[in-house]
């Protein structure tokens, strides 16, 4: 399961966001961040971002004030967040976690955050919309940014444009309470995302931990101006496996309920994800067949699915017969 790290070498890099634009992405700053962010996401598959785009003016009211009444709602009008995906809505009472978890789809969108509250409140909730919308629209601003640094670090920067316009954003608020485990304090179970990315905003309470390269749990502590930046598995078929999928997992040591924010690109509707040609090559053989994300996502969470070590692997990898359960 891993360790704790004690190591004061054990730490999430920081890198600067702040000041840079996609609109010019060839400054020194940019090229600086980039180097950055692709050594950190080679190795870890995360880093965090000082991003001036949200500050506490924003993040604030979001998750003291957005999040708290959100949480509040009867669970009859927070079921009705529903999808026909597994776990694009509404996600709560699972034995052994004090955890519920809403969806905004869509959420860069205004008209999609408004549809989203009318479901939950039939007067709907303007003030809950622009907080959520303009949180929102920021982080696909820096998500846009790191997307386009990947694509750039490995030579495929043609493929930005419509690698973007094949992706679709949304806004899932959690909340936590005490662990019901008091004894590892354990939130949420160590796992990685099926997404493009994920960026994961904390307030008051922290509780994210990422996992080393030895096995050892790197804390996340929360901070007022940056937010922790993840790959995850449709990433590492974009780009064969260069960049691993973040596992990371919830752990809160106090009594007070926790909120969080993600932010997360996933493949819209019948998109295939797939490598592209030029990172193939004799030293990097071809990792994963092209793979339909909505399949796939049905395939992690079947019962099937739940029987085999690596999902991915066993669902796209280009060498299935050689995986074992």
């Amino acid at each position: 399961m891993g360790r704790p790290s004690d190591s004061q070498e054990a730490q999430v890099p920081r890198i600067d966001f702040r000041g840079l634009e996609l609109a010019r992405p060839s400054s020194p700053e940019w090229a600086a961040a980039r180097s950055e962010a692709a050594a950190a996401l080679r190795r870890l598959g995360c880093f965090e971002a000082v991003y001036g785009g949200v500050g506490a003016d924003l993040k604030g009211p979001l998750m003291a004030r957005a999040a708290p009444e959100l949480f509040a709602l009867p669970l009859g009008a927070k079921t009705r967040n529903a999808s026909d995906h597994p776990f694009l809505g509404y996600i709560g009472n699972i034995p052994g976690m004090a955890y519920e978890s809403l969806r905004v789809a869509d959420a860069p969108d205004l008209h999609s955050v408004d549809k989203f509250a009318r479901l939950l409140w039939p007067q709907g909730n303007p003030s809950f919309c622009n907080i959520v919308w303009t949180y929102a629209k920021r982080m696909q601003e820096l998500e846009q940014m790191v997307e386009r640094m990947i694509l750039e670090s490995l030579g495929l920067e043609k493929y930005f444009q419509s690698h973007i316009e094949s992706l679709e954003y949304a806004v899932r608020l959690s909340e936590y309470g005490v662990p019901l485990d008091r004894e590892t304090k354990i939130a949420m179970q160590s796992h990685v995302d099926p997404n493009m990315i994920t960026i994961i905003a904390q307030h008051e309470v922290g509780g994210l931990e990422v996992q080393a390269e030895d096995g050892s749990w790197i804390a996340v502590e929360p901070s007022p101006d940056s937010f922790v930046v993840m790959t995850g598995e449709a990433f590492a078929v974009r780009t064969n496996g260069r960049l691993p999928p973040c596992r990371h997992r919830v752990r809160i040591t106090g009594e007070k309920k926790r909120y969080s924010a993600l932010f997360s690109s996933r493949p819209k509707d019948g998109c295939v994800v797939q490598v592209p040609e030029e990172l193939v090559d004799d030293e990097h053989p071809l990792l994963y067949k092209p793979c339909d994300y909505n399949e796939y996502i049905k395939f992690r969470f079947s019962e099937e699915g739940k029987k085999v070590k690596d999902t991915l692997a066993s669902f796209c990898g280009a060498k299935k017969e050689e995986i074992a359960a």
